[in-house]
């Protein structure tokens, strides 16, 4: 096979049931240069069996056997295997449409873009559409500003990676961090968009997002991933001000974080010794000190009370706050 232009790479663990329409789906593509990357993350189905079967069927597809590394280890794993000028992702449990590399490969190259983006339906277990998060066919152009107000916002854009295609070069020393089991995009996405000239984005649903009971990010209340979604959008807002991106603006997005971290406190600190939110909230409050520059009338009221509380009265704070909840509790029955 000659080198391809798209390289799509798939990380596969357990999803025997769902994985032969999604490969399926990638071999239909109305755009013949591509190749799939199937990383097995160390599945314990048959989900490994599948994916050779498919391989030894079909020349554009290579397969990756690897112990588990979760979804961040599978596609870095992808990533360094990968031939093609772009690079796309799917997960294993969704699908595509036939046109789906075609149409944000055209989108990339006609208006010489770093990142396409096409729009994606949600679908349930059934099968049937939930709803879809465009479809109005038309093409926006952003530039790197632009289409960074978007994604901060968590507005038009989303960090998602399924509905985007990137040129290769943008992933020249980032990869997904391997110790995130959630977020993982949202950790990374905005090096990506900070790379990047220009964006296109097509309103056109080309993608096909399961929704499925029990995985990871429809499974209810999390601890650790409150935790984790604290720390990243730190760590985003951070390289804002590093960068100077949106000067005008650093206040608003610093000050989501302060009431972020507020708000991870008053929910982890429900789970007492059940999880070691002590330790936790403390570093959350630790972090929160890069913020301190904050006045009051950029912060408003309840935030600089809670930051207030939180600096000089920690342990009074968890404490106040769980009499609170048992109080809130009782009245609600």
């Amino acid at each position: 096979m000659s080198v391809p232009e798209i390289t799509v790479v798939v990380p596969v663990y357990n999803v025997q049931a769902y994985l032969p329409k999604c490969i399926d789906s990638l071999l239909a593509q109305t755009f013949g240069e591509i190749e799939i990357i199937l990383v097995d993350d160390g599945s314990t189905d048959a989900s490994g069996a599948v994916c050779d079967s498919y391989a030894g069927r079909d020349s554009r597809i290579r397969v990756v056997h690897q112990r588990n590394a979760g979804v961040s280890g599978a596609r870095n794993a992808g990533i360094r295997l990968a031939r093609g000028r772009y690079l796309g992702f799917v997960d294993s449990d969704d699908w595509v449409d036939r046109d789906f590399c075609r149409t944000l490969y055209r989108g990339a190259t006609d208006y010489g873009a770093d990142i396409s983006i096409c729009s994606y339906y949600e679908v349930g277990e059934q099968g049937m559409r939930c709803g879809a998060s465009g479809d109005g066919g038309d093409t926006v152009v952003y530039d790197r500003r632009e289409a960074l107000r978007l994604l901060y916002e968590d507005s038009l854009i989303r960090s998602y990676f399924w509905d985007k295609l990137f040129k290769r070069e943008l992933f020249d020393g980032v990869l997904f961090p391997e110790d995130h089991t959630v977020f993982e995009d949202m950790a990374i996405m905005y090096k990506l968009f900070y790379r990047a000239n220009r964006i296109v984005q097509q309103n056109v649903p080309l993608y096909y997002y399961l929704l499925r009971t029990g995985s990871i990010l429809h499974s209810g209340f999390d601890p650790q991933a409150e935790y984790r979604f604290f720390l990243v959008i730190r760590e985003r807002v951070l390289f804002l001000r590093e960068k100077n991106v949106f000067p005008e603006d650093q206040d608003r997005f610093e000050a989501e974080v302060l009431k972020r971290g507020a708000h991870v406190i008053n929910h982890i600190s429900v789970f007492g010794e059940a999880f070691e939110f002590d330790a936790v909230c403390r570093d959350i409050v630790s972090k929160m000190h890069d913020f301190d520059r904050l006045k009051f009338s950029r912060i408003g009221w309840g935030t600089w009370f809670r930051r207030r509380m939180l600096y000089g009265h920690y342990g009074l704070y968890i404490r106040a706050y769980r009499v609170f909840r048992k109080i809130f509790k009782s009245k609600s029955r």
